[in-house]
């Protein structure tokens, strides 16, 4: 009997001893891959510009911009605008912007058309746009130039979601985050 148990205490030993040289055997280290995919930004925002030409004064702005950025960083979007004179004029309607809006993430130039409540003139519009801030002109058919610079609660365009992906070479199985041998 004594020699039984001597014999398995020997051969657990030997097992756990040889446990240890086993750890970690399973693979190679998986290859992870980053993919960065579009996103869309669309935002409600409130400003405030100051004008000039046409009409001098504040003017409160609301609207909504709809942006997507790629995975290379480059955005294009639209926006649509409505203002209300604060000084200068009488408080109502002031300009319905209407834009198609292009660039980078921090900074995007804005082409549009709309119509000028206040001035009873189509009009069209250019600008440029960074995080919280704008500049631009309104031409106003028959009554002329209105520029404008504002600010606003648009920040910069949120970067692309990027996706991580793990996989293994040929022969090995995804399983935990380790490589591990088919068949195993």
């Amino acid at each position: 009997m004594k020699g039984i148990t001597l014999a398995a205490v020997a051969a657990a030993a030997a097992f756990s001893l040889a446990l240890p040289a086993h750890a970690g055997k399973g693979g190679p280290a998986p290859t992870s891959t980053i993919t960065k995919q579009k996103r869309n930004d669309n935002k409600a925002f409130v400003g405030i510009n100051w004008n000039w030409g046409v009409r001098d004064g504040a003017t409160a702005v609301v609207g909504y911009r709809w942006a997507k950025v790629k995975e290379n960083g480059h955005v294009n979007g639209s926006l649509v605008d409505l203002t209300f004179p604060l000084t200068g004029a009488k408080f109502g309607l002031g300009e319905l912007h209407i834009k198609g809006l292009a660039g980078r993430r921090s900074a995007q130039g804005e082409l549009g058309v709309g119509y000028g409540f206040q001035a009873g003139a189509f009009l069209l519009n250019g600008g440029a746009r960074g995080p919280y801030v704008n500049v631009g002109t309104d031409y106003l058919f028959s009554r002329g130039w209105q520029p404008y610079v504002g600010i606003d609660t648009l920040g910069r365009v949120k970067r692309p979601n990027e996706t991580t992906t793990l996989s293994c070479p040929a022969g090995f199985t995804l399983q935990g985050g380790n490589c591990i041998p088919d068949g195993v």
